[in-house]
């Protein structure tokens, strides 16, 4: 701990957080393994310089965020240059190792400073982003800023999150004379589309020469800075029973007790009628103990948002509202890609089936595809050059009343 920073500080932290967990300073001394007197003058500002070892076995022991053992390692309050990551996720990522090793090299290696990842509301984007976050952190010795707008817990004072987030509009000119010329990597989750504006973020970089930015967003980025990296669906077929769709479906099963094993042929069923979006996946795991998989298939045909309300508030918190959210993307296109959109709905189309079914140059139509492609509203039908609308997509194109999956 820095000698011009008072120890009462880092204390009232200690103490602030044991009281908010409900711990006794015996109790602590016990989880932790650090004796109850260091705790007792820990908290009452009589060490000046805490070992690391113990301030790492306290957080432990009080199940600390990443940001909070940063806090308590800092004496009680966070630098702001401090690398802030992301809270770790107990479930692991599946099928998407060669997207985060991609952008970990297009950060360090290559010469976008800016990469947007693209895809549609559930794609799991959110996800990739807090990995690569962490996989920087591992990677580089510059110091690496999470930082997301849809987060709960106001972001600490002083911090990067606080000048983008804390106020009723980001302190641009704070932050980039915080920055200067260090090198860094800010990764900015927007699941709150347009909390961050864009016009900011490349006020930032202009005005930081070494930094470097990974963004989330569900449409491409009209910024000639931004480098769109789209991400797309898990595979549902394709890679035999063992596909990376079909893996994530059965990793939930298992994380909610389902033993049981069923047909890898309806398993992929299910993964292909939603379209292999992770967040589809993980809510329709939670309706397994209700319906037989026959049912559910039958139903994430007909509908398949009818799978993507939650069965429980746990999975509703990881999943939000899917309908909404693509229904949001639909609403924000331009006329002639929703057009294009729904001529895309059913059997699968080329670009040059779709110049000449909508009767327009064959540029236009690549291009146009292009977008939708990106923003992960199709998908390769597995017929090289063909691509149709995703079945999300389809039922909002198509609406019809549908009633809850059959016994």
């Amino acid at each position: 701990m820095s000698a011009d920073r008072p120890a009462t500080e880092l204390g009232e932290f200690l103490l602030a957080t044991r009281l908010r967990r409900g711990m006794t300073q015996s109790r602590l001394a016990v989880r932790s393994g650090v004796s109850e007197r260091t705790i007792r003058d820990l908290e009452l500002g009589k060490v000046e310089r805490p070992r690391k070892q113990t301030l790492l076995l306290l957080a432990r022991a009080l199940h600390m965020s990443p940001s909070d053992h940063l806090r308590l390692q800092s004496g009680g309050a966070v630098p702001a240059t401090a690398s802030q990551l992301p809270p770790s996720s107990a479930a692991p990522l599946v099928g998407r190792d060669r997207v985060v090793t991609g952008l970990v090299e297009l950060l360090t290696t290559g010469g976008h400073r800016w990469v947007s990842l693209v895809g549609v509301a559930g794609v799991g984007k959110s996800r990739v982003v807090a990995e690569v976050a962490r996989a920087l952190h591992d990677a580089v010795p510059d110091p690496v800023w999470w930082v997301d707008p849809g987060a709960s817990p106001a972001p600490l004072p002083g911090t990067v999150a606080d000048l983008l987030l804390g106020g009723a509009s980001p302190r641009l000119a704070e932050l980039a004379a915080l920055v200067g010329d260090t090198p860094a990597y800010l990764v900015v989750d927007d699941r709150v589309p347009g909390r961050v504006p864009e016009v900011g973020l490349a006020e930032l970089l202009s005005r930081c020469p070494r930094l470097r930015l990974l963004t989330t967003a569900r449409v491409p980025s009209a910024r000639p800075e931004a480098h769109t990296v789209a991400l797309r669906p898990l595979a549902a077929r394709g890679d035999g029973p063992d596909s990376p769709a079909t893996r994530l479906l059965v990793s939930r099963l298992r994380a909610q007790g389902q033993d049981r094993s069923f047909p890898a042929s309806e398993l992929r069923e299910l993964c292909d009628a939603l379209d292999g979006v992770p967040a589809a996946l993980i809510a329709a795991a939670s309706w397994f103990p209700l319906y037989p998989l026959p049912r559910l298939v039958e139903a994430a045909r007909r509908d398949p948002f009818q799978l993507t309300t939650p069965a429980g508030p746990a999975t509703r918190r990881v999943v939000g509202d899917l309908r909404a959210a693509v229904s949001a993307t639909l609403d924000g296109l331009r006329g002639s890609d929703t057009a294009l959109l729904t001529a895309l709905v059913g059997a699968g189309r080329s670009v040059r089936d779709v110049a000449r079914e909508r009767g327009i140059p064959e540029q236009s139509a690549a291009s146009a595809l292009h977008r939708l492609l990106q923003a992960g509203l199709i998908r390769p039908t597995g017929v090289p050059g063909e691509f149709r609308a995703l079945n999300m997509v389809r039922s909002l194109l198509t609406p019809r009343r549908i009633g809850q999956p059959r016994r």
